[in-house]
């Protein structure tokens, strides 16, 4: 929750209310990212969760959500480029998770020296295949710069 606003994400919705409540914004992971020439216009195909996170040290709202289609994956990050989600613009960011894994349920950590996500990784059969954990730079996803620097591991399961 902003200074002024509040974002509610379910799914592939996003509203965006005043603080009293007033709707000021309501459109869909596919509108919002419709033309932003990133990997998540490409499938269009959003029918997964959502996460949104507060940057509250730099008045900015970041919203991410898995390209969810039959692979490869993609990643796709929008962050408000102001303290204003519904009128200050917004940077848009894809990037590959994997080619043929599905990453379910990422979880975000914020911290001053980057963004980390991790998400558990499922095969065609919803068989677990492991985790992979990503490195985002922040300042470059804040400033609306190339994420060229980002990096991943991978937390191999152990077949039994």
């Amino acid at each position: 929750m902003g200074p002024n606003n509040y974002i509610q994400t379910v799914n592939t919705a996003i509203g965006i209310y005043s603080k009293t409540g007033a709707q000021q914004a309501a459109f869909t992971y596919n509108t919002l990212f419709s033309g932003t020439g990133t990997p998540a216009t490409i499938s269009m195909a959003a029918t997964g969760g959502s996460i949104r996170r507060r940057l509250r040290a730099l008045d900015r709202d970041r919203l991410c959500w898995a390209d969810i289609n039959n692979g490869p994956f993609y990643e796709c990050i929008a962050v408000s480029q102001t303290g204003d989600p519904v009128s200050g613009g917004w940077w848009f960011y894809g990037f590959l998770n994997h080619d043929t894994f599905f990453p379910d349920y990422p979880k975000l950590g914020i911290w001053p020296d980057g963004i980390y996500m991790s998400a558990n990784l499922f095969d065609s059969f919803n068989t677990f295949q492991g985790v992979r954990v990503w490195a985002i730079d922040r300042n470059r996803l804040i400033n609306g710069s190339a994420l060229d620097n980002t990096v991943y591991f991978d937390l191999v399961r152990r077949l039994r």
